[in-house]
């Protein structure tokens, strides 16, 4: 047996607009270890579906930031580099890219990263959430053992 894992966005109308396979998995003769997923497929799963979506929606929140809010013109590209975010379901790697300003707004900073400026912490506020509270019950390296065993986590947690 062959089984997709598909993640799906459909517009308001209920059109679909994006499709990006998550998964695929693969099954023989059924016993009770293949019964179902394993934490291990489940981990890699959450995992992607986590990039593949935060990367979509980083995707659109970019486009409506590309034109400058006082004028509508389109902001000219610095350069862009990588944003690492932290979540419970793992480190994702997002490009961020740098704009410049546009010369309607006037002097400053000659140029801004709008996904910086949207995640300064770098880290989701359930994962820091999951850190503290469960430092606060049980020893630094028990939380870290179990943040590792249950969630699609890597091994540099701090």
């Amino acid at each position: 047996m062959k089984v997709r894992i598909q993640m799906t966005i459909e517009s308001d109308a209920g059109e679909p607009e994006w499709v990006q396979e998550v998964a695929q998995l693969e099954r023989g003769a059924l016993r009770a270890e293949a019964l179902g997923l394993t934490l291990a497929e489940a981990k890699s799963i959450l995992g992607n579906l986590q990039q593949s979506l935060v990367e979509k929606q980083a995707s659109e929140f970019l486009a409506k930031h590309r034109d400058c809010s006082c004028c509508g013109r389109i902001l000219a590209r610095k350069g862009e580099h990588d944003l690492v975010f932290r979540t419970v379901f793992g480190k994702l790697k997002l490009v961020s890219p740098r704009l410049y300003h546009c010369r309607c707004q006037g002097q400053g900073k000659a140029s801004f990263s709008p996904l910086a400026e949207l995640l300064p912490e770098r880290t989701s506020p359930e994962l820091l959430y999951l850190e503290t509270k469960w430092a606060s019950l049980m020893s630094y390296g028990m939380s870290v053992k179990l943040l590792q065993d249950v969630l699609p986590i890597s091994r540099d947690i701090s």
